[in-house]
């Protein structure tokens, strides 16, 4: 696996547009339910942040990426608040297919960076293999 500058980059980019994909899923999905604002920043960085946190933890990796780039609760932060006033502004009716789209791009990128950091790191892949047959 190449370790050039552009290949972390592209990396980076990737962990990135998932969090921001799954923190908009997020925030749509607390718009539906009709959330205050607590609850739209709970809800966004739950579903932003939670699957990262979960692949870290299974790959063993800390500190967990979004503690080591801190910088990335603040963009989750001002993201919220920019969509509420936007959704409040506009009268926007979030709908289930419209969360549904930044919910599969998330998927998508975050299954592709996490195989990357799995295959970087040697992990073992998972064998369906029974012992002894």
């Amino acid at each position: 696996m190449p370790d050039t500058p552009l290949y972390a980059l592209l990396l980076t980019a990737a962990e990135a547009l998932a969090t921001i994909a799954f923190a908009l899923s997020g925030l749509l999905e607390a718009a539906r339910k009709r959330l205050d604002a607590v609850g739209v920043c709970v809800v966004a960085g739950l579903t932003a942040f939670g699957g990262g946190t979960l692949r870290d933890v299974l790959l063993d990796r800390r500190p967990f990426f979004w503690v080591e780039h801190a910088a990335w609760l603040w963009a989750l932060l001002a993201l919220c608040i920019a969509a509420m006033f936007v959704l409040h502004a506009r009268h926007v009716e979030p709908t289930e297919r419209a969360m549904q789209w930044p919910d599969a791009l998330g998927l998508g990128l975050f299954s592709a960076s996490g195989t990357q950091l799995a295959l970087a790191q040697d992990s073992p892949h998972a064998s369906c293999r029974r012992s002894g047959l």
